[in-house]
């Protein structure tokens, strides 16, 4: 016996890593980029096995070929466009004139002897690609699945199709782009289809390889060519959850570790944003990240289907009940998602819990302390003033004041578990729609805010969101609450060098990688005769924006709420290894020194967080008074600009 199992560790040791991971049917090359010409191998362990294969992404079946003898994988660049030469995708589609960037998708299996089945293996070669060259350092994605399921006429998901023929009968007289319907439009599972994921990281080796279904995703940005992609796991596909880091970093919302799986992601082609710069929603999405909701992880990617380049997309954390059960751990049978007043995942029932929130919020007198107190157990409003302050601060107009755009969960059953006390939390997508998209940059005085204060929502459809903010307005507390919010969304989130660094970040990578997106997919005056300077133009627009807001806004509050003239705080620290400052409810970054402006009408609170090993010794201010110079939580009141040092040792 001893003998027998050194002999299988012998033959497994010489297998390659890919016949381990696949079981009985394997490459003799691992999926990535290779420099010359390969000759690929399809090896079984069973050598009385027929082995049948697929070259352009479908499943092998029985009536596939039979592999006899090496493949040879040459660079595919020059071969005519397949896909890329297809209509029908969009009104005034946009078709390339260039040859496409390709690889080779193979899949295969193997029928052994008794009839049986082995498990499909799909493979992607690049052959001649400088994936360095052409895509720096984020992943590729590439999909196989079936062509008619994507783009036959009656049932594929990514044409206009039949649909679009019986609606364009329907209509009378003429209409946008962006209004049309066809089979894109359509959703729920009967619209979902089978795709394998093969993930290869950034230095061009295979992260993982998953079957899953794929559905397309978005509003308005369904009618582009290039489509938003939703990549869902579900058992029927083999795993029921995603579990591979695919976004580097990401911290779950509750602070506890890192999310190690996903039921879903999207493949984002930048919605509203998709013809300017790209970045707006990951760039947001970022910068957001520490406030009292939360927020999508998002990754730059380039992805290809069925061997062909299909562009750049933003592969996007996706929201769901899983997806909150992994972030937060609350049972995701337990969790009821809202989306613009209408249940998103839950029961129909549940929409019952939203309406009691609502209808109480809205038609109470909030000024009232008990009818507040009520309200703060059934909706997180500190959470709450931060999504309407950060909404506000970057002028987002296709967001939650336009009733559009938003999305709230809460445990059904409420226990004494983190995160089942009954409260609805906030969940931030889509905020691309903002910071002057259309225009030049330079609307950052716009005053987006008096309108909203001064709005009582009768005008508005039933279970607007302004109604419930504008009730909860009247009320102090939370007035207090939303204006300290506006405040540190500027001074803190917005703050011009964290902006910068971060875009500066960004820029390089979504210029590089969107020539060639504009290139495949158009539009056709980008690509014919403004394809070097448009993004650029376009991301200092959003720079200028950006620069301009921080600069103005608190003037533009000064105005608005018509308080005294803002004053400018600043808070060090002796040393900020030893320790941190929350300011109201925002923690600031791990430096010396912090500058913000305040207005004298609302104290800071302050609370000093000493760092692992070490303690707080007490505040150290100047020219204003604090409600306790030795507590680590406090309060500062002041009438003109300030300092005040938090002490560790």
């Amino acid at each position: 016996m001893r003998k027998l199992l050194l002999t299988l560790l012998f033959i497994c040791l010489l297998l390659p890593a890919a016949a381990l991971a696949e079981g009985n049917v394997y490459f003799s090359h691992e999926s990535g980029f290779y420099d010359d010409t390969i000759d690929l191998e399809i090896l079984c362990d069973d050598p009385e096995a027929l082995i049948y294969y697929t070259l352009d992404g479908t499943a092998p079946t029985l009536d596939s070929v039979i592999f006899d003898g090496a493949l040879t994988l040459e660079d595919r660049t020059q071969e005519p466009n397949d896909l890329a030469a297809l209509i029908g995708f969009s009104r005034n589609q946009f078709k390339t004139e260039v040859n496409v960037t390709k690889c080779h998708v193979i899949r295969a299996m193997a029928e052994y002897e008794d009839g049986s089945l082995s498990e499909i293996i799909s493979g992607t070669f690049f052959v001649g690609v400088d994936r360095e060259e052409l895509y720096g350092d984020v992943p590729v994605i590439s999909l196989m699945t079936d062509r008619e399921g994507f783009f036959g006429y009656e049932n594929g998901i990514y044409t206009m199709g039949a649909h679009f023929d019986e609606w364009h009968s329907q209509q009378v007289g003429n209409y946008e782009d962006w209004q049309v319907q066809g089979n894109f439009s359509q959703k729920g599972r009967d619209w979902e289809r089978p795709v394998t994921v093969q993930f290869l990281t950034a230095d061009g080796s295979e992260g993982f390889t998953q079957d899953m279904g794929v559905r397309i995703k978005g509003g308005v940005s369904r009618s582009f060519a290039q489509k938003s992609l939703r990549l869902i796991a579900r058992a029927d596909y083999g795993e029921k959850n995603l579990t591979y880091p695919v976004f580097e970093n990401n911290l779950r919302a509750d602070g506890n570790g890192m999310v190690e799986k996903y039921k879903s992601i999207t493949l984002r082609n930048g919605g509203n944003d998709t013809e300017t710069t790209r970045l707006r929603d990951p760039l947001f999405q970022s910068l957001a990240e520490g406030m009292g909701f939360m927020v999508q992880a998002t990754r730059p990617c380039v992805v290809f289907l069925n061997g062909e380049y299909w562009g750049m997309y933003t592969i996007t954390e996706e929201y769901s009940d899983s997806a909150v059960q992994n972030n937060y751990g609350v049972d995701d049978k337990n969790v009821i998602i809202i989306k613009n007043g209408r249940v998103e995942d839950g029961e129909d029932s549940d929409i019952e819990l939203y309406e009691q929130m609502f209808d109480f919020i809205a038609e109470n007198d909030m000024t009232d302390p008990a009818n507040y107190e009520q309200a703060s157990a059934m909706l997180d409003l500190p959470g709450f003033a931060q999504y309407c302050a950060f909404h506000l601060y970057i002028n987002n107009e296709d967001g939650i004041f336009e009733n559009n755009n938003w999305m709230i969960w809460r445990a059904r059953e409420t226990s004494d578990e983190p995160y089942c006390d009954g409260q609805w939390r906030f969940l931030l997508f889509d905020t691309e729609h903002s910071a002057d998209i259309w225009g030049d940059g330079r609307s950052f005085v716009t005053d987006n805010i008096t309108p909203v204060i001064t709005d009582n929502g009768a005008e508005h459809e039933d279970r607007h969101p302004q109604k419930i903010f504008y009730s909860l307005y009247q009320n102090e507390d939370f007035r207090r609450e939303f204006i300290t919010a506006l405040s540190d969304v500027r001074n803190v989130y917005f703050h011009t060098d964290r902006v910068e660094e971060t875009l500066e970040a960004m820029k390089p990578i979504y210029v590089k990688l969107m020539r060639d997106t504009y290139l495949r997919f158009g539009p056709e005056w980008i690509a014919r005769w403004n394809l070097d300077n448009y993004q650029k133009d376009k991301l200092e627009q959003l720079a200028t924006y950006l620069r301009g807001r921080y600069d103005r806004f608190p003037w533009m509050l000064k105005k608005v709420i018509g308080y005294e003239y803002p004053v400018e705080a600043t808070i060090t620290i002796n040393d900020p290894s030893l320790g941190q400052v929350q300011v109201n409810r925002t923690l600031l970054p791990a430096a010396e020194s912090y500058t913000g402006i305040y207005f004298t009408e609302y104290d800071l609170a302050l609370t000093a967080i000493p760092a692992e090993g070490h303690t707080f010794k007490g505040w150290q201010v100047t020219d204003a008074t604090l409600s306790d110079e030795a507590a680590a939580s406090t309060s500062v009141s002041f009438q003109k600009n300030f300092t005040v040092q938090a002490l560790f040792e």
